[in-house]
């Protein structure tokens, strides 16, 4: 009996963990969606938001979700976002407040890094107002915010996680740096020194230790992937496209990239289609987990339009999204 319910269970679809809202509604749903299931599921967490916002999301263990939402209007946006999780049958539950808006809660295993901040003072000459930055580590079960980096500036972004380190991109007033913070000891390496302001889609690439970006340099109507090495330093041009959004991606066959609307993504160092343009847009992957590729379609003013692949042939996956509705996917059942 034992093993034909082990049986059964390694043969239970994965779940995707959705977020949806109606494009001019005020109510989050979360849910979570077995694939190969033929309707959508019914959402087990309800949330009210502004119309207006956008949202983001991680799936934690036990079936939780950490969200980043802006819960209402406000004369500044900059860090008007909190950190909360949800759960089936449990109420919401805020974590942290002062979140810089839009950005996206990243895990380290079962560790869970956000990024906060307070406004400085706008400065009356018109530049560009400094703000108190802050990376932080939470604790889901209590709430307990440590910080792991902190400083004064423009923003942060936390662009991946390399080992035991957070890989940061940190613009301040005397330029950008990429950076890696270790999360324990909080020693802080320099990956590279200075970098043009703007640089954007970052992902980190473990199996080379690397990092890649997209960057253009001023007055130059190109655009370039970068990659930095986590170890040396050294940096390269590896791709240029005529867009901003080169996307570069870590696929399980190599790291790709989109050289432009409706071609899909291409493999970076060897000829060939890594993943299928689905439309004129662009191919904007999440995730990867579970033998899964997750990610959504994107057209300019336009709806994005969500897909999941097998990793090992980019066969399409059955699954029911919610229709007519804003839907980002954020991640696999833990």
């Amino acid at each position: 009996m034992v093993s034909v319910v082990l049986l059964a269970l390694a043969a239970a679809p994965p779940e995707l963990a959705l977020l949806s809202k109606p494009v001019d509604g005020t109510t989050l749903s979360v849910r979570w969606q077995p694939t190969e299931a033929e309707t959508p599921s019914e959402p087990f967490a309800r949330l009210e938001v502004h119309p207006d916002e956008t949202f983001h999301g991680v799936a934690l263990a036990n079936g939780a979700v950490a969200l980043v939402r802006v819960p209402g209007p406000a004369r500044d946006l900059s860090f008007a976002a909190t950190l909360s999780v949800v759960a089936p049958g449990k109420a919401e539950r805020v974590l942290a407040t002062n979140v810089v808006r839009a950005s996206r809660p990243v895990l380290m295993g079962a560790r869970l890094f956000i990024e906060r901040g307070s406004p400085g003072i706008d400065a009356s000459d018109g530049s560009i107002r400094v703000d108190a930055l802050e990376v932080s580590e939470v604790d889901v079960a209590s709430g307990r915010l440590r910080p792991v980096f902190t400083t004064r500036g423009f923003w942060t972004h936390l662009a991946g996680v390399f080992g035991r380190e957070l890989v940061l991109y940190v613009a301040e007033p005397e330029g950008a740096r990429l950076i890696a913070v270790h999360v324990d000891t909080l020693a802080v390496r320099t990956l590279k020194a200075a970098l043009p302001p703007l640089a954007h889609d970052f992902v980190v690439d473990g199996a080379s230790k690397a990092v890649l970006y997209a960057i253009a340099d001023p007055g130059i109507e190109r655009w370039f992937v970068e990659r930095v090495d986590l170890l040396s330093g050294s940096t390269s041009r590896v791709a240029e496209g005529d867009v901003a959004a080169l996307l570069p991606t870590v696929l399980p066959g190599g790291v790709a990239f989109m050289p432009g609307p409706g071609r899909g993504l291409r493999w970076l160092t060897r000829d060939g289609v890594a993943l299928p343009a689905r439309g004129p847009g662009f191919e904007r992957v999440f995730f990867v987990s579970d033998g899964l590729v997750v990610g959504c379609h994107e057209v300019p003013g336009a709806m994005p339009r969500p897909f999941a692949v097998r990793a090992r042939d980019g066969a399409d996956v059955s699954v029911a999204w919610p229709k007519d509705v804003i839907v980002e996917p954020a991640g696999v059942r833990r």
